[in-house]
C-alpha cells in the first residue's frame, strides 16, 4: 500500500486550512473579525434600504448578483 494517494491526502498542511502554522495569531482572528463585522454592517444597510423601498412602493433596483 505504499505510495497510494489516499495514504498522504492532506500532508504538510495544518488543522482545516489554517496552513503550516496553525490557528492564526490574536491580532489576525481581530483583524478578520473587525473586517467581517464592516461586511455584515454594510449588508445590514443594504436590507434596510430594500425594506424601506418595498415599504414606500418603489421598485428595489436590479443588480447583476443572483
Amino acid at each position: 500500500m505504499c505510495g497510494t494517494a489516499h495514504e498522504h491526502r492532506g500532508h504538510g498542511r495544518g488543522f482545516r486550512g489554517f496552513g503550516r502554522r496553525g490557528f492564526p495569531s490574536r491580532d489576525v482572528w481581530v483583524e478578520r473579525l473587525r473586517a467581517y463585522e464592516q461586511h455584515l454592517e454594510e449588508e445590514l444597510k443594504n436590507v434596510q434600504d430594500v425594506i424601506e423601498r418595498l415599504g414606500s412602493g418603489e421598485t428595489p433596483q436590479q443588480t447583476g448578483l443572483v
